[in-house]
C-alpha cells in the first residue's frame, strides 16, 4: 500500500464527472434537457505536481450522474449536476461509494437577439462524503481516504461563446471558466482557470458527433500537495469524442470516450487514462402557444 499515499482523488472525481460542455446558448422557457450517465475509469499512471510519471497501485472509479438544463426564461436556465453515487477503489483496497458534489448553475443569455454569449455562476455545494475510507485488503491495519466529494464549497464563472452555420449541421462553442476554491478543514485550496473548445457536426440527420478540448490549470504554484485528497494544484488537457442518436421519440442515447496529454496544460496531480461512459437523455419540448 506504499504507492496509495500519494493519489489526488478530486482531480479523479472530476475527471468522471464531465457530462457536458460549456455554450453560448440558453434553453428557451419551458425547455429542457435531462440525461444520467455512467462513466469509468481505472488507472495506473499518476503525475506528480513536477509532472513526472509514476507508476502506482491501480486505482478504479465508476460514476452515475444525473444532468440536467431548464429554461426558466428565454434568457435564463437552470443548471444541475449531481453525482448520485460515486465508485472508488484501488486494486489492493476495498471499493467505498457516495453522494457527490452537487453543482447549481445559473446561465443567462448576454445577446441571445444578436449573438449566442452566456454567463454563468455555479456554486459547487459540498454534499459528498469528504471523508470515506477504504481498508486495505493486503494489510488489516491499513486503510485510506477515498472521498466521493471534495469538502470544500467553491463557485464556477464562465464566459461561453457558440455559433451555429445556418442550416447546416455544423456548430461551435468556446468558453473560459474561472473556480473560485475555498477551503477543507483549515486548509486553503488554490483558484482555477478553465478553457475549453467543442466542435459538432450532425451525420445523415441522426446522429450528432462531437470532439472537444480542454484545459485545466492553477492560479497559483503550487509546491507541495497540503492535502493530497482534494486535487490542489491539478493540472491537466483532455481530449474528448462523443457520439449521441435517438433511440425513442425524445430519448437519445450518448456514448462518450476521453483522455488526456500535455497539449494546453501539463498533467499534474493526476491519474491519466481513459474515461468511458454512456447515458440516456430526454429533450424536453417548450409547449407550444
Amino acid at each position: 500500500m506504499k504507492n496509495i499515499k500519494f493519489i489526488p482523488i478530486l482531480a479523479l472525481v472530476f475527471v468522471v464527472q464531465e457530462v457536458s460542455g460549456q455554450s453560448g446558448w440558453t434553453k428557451s422557457k419551458g425547455e429542457g434537457f435531462f440525461q444520467t450517465s455512467f462513466s469509468t475509469f481505472n488507472s495506473k499512471d499518476y503525475f506528480t505536481l513536477d509532472g513526472e510519471k509514476l507508476v502506482t497501485n491501480r486505482f478504479h472509479q465508476q460514476s452515475i450522474v444525473f444532468y440536467g438544463e431548464y429554461g426558466v426564461t428565454d434568457k435564463f436556465t437552470i443548471i444541475t449536476n449531481l453525482p448520485l453515487q460515486n465508485f472508488n477503489g484501488f486494486e489492493t483496497t476495498e471499493t467505498v461509494s457516495g453522494l457527490g458534489d452537487l453543482r447549481v448553475e445559473f446561465k443567462h443569455s448576454l445577446l441571445k437577439k444578436y449573438f449566442p454569449l452566456a454567463i454563468s455562476v455555479a456554486p459547487e455545494i459540498p454534499t459528498g462524503r469528504a471523508n470515506n475510507f477504504a481498508n486495505s485488503t493486503v494489510n488489516d491495519f491499513e486503510r485510506i481516504n477515498l472521498p466521493s466529494g471534495d469538502g470544500e464549497f467553491n463557485v464556477w464563472t464562465t464566459l461561453a461563446t457558440s455559433f451555429a452555420l445556418g442550416d447546416f449541421p455544423f456548430y461551435g462553442s468556446l468558453f473560459g471558466s474561472y473556480n473560485y476554491r475555498t477551503q477543507y478543514d483549515g486548509i486553503s485550496f488554490s483558484d482555477q482557470i478553465a478553457v475549453g473548445v467543442e466542435l459538432g457536426y450532425k451525420i445523415a440527420d441522426k446522429v450528432w458527433v462531437n470532439v472537444r478540448l480542454n484545459g485545466l490549470t492553477s492560479v497559483d504554484e503550487i509546491t507541495e500537495v497540503t492535502d493530497f485528497v482534494r486535487g490542489d494544484g491539478t493540472e491537466y488537457t483532455s481530449y474528448s469524442l462523443g457520439l449521441s442518436a435517438p433511440i425513442y421519440k425524445d430519448f437519445h442515447l450518448s456514448l462518450t470516450y476521453r483522455n488526456f496529454n500535455d497539449f494546453l496544460f501539463q498533467r499534474k496531480n493526476i491519474y491519466s487514462g481513459g474515461v468511458f461512459g454512456f447515458g440516456v437523455f430526454y429533450n424536453l419540448k417548450p409547449p407550444t402557444e
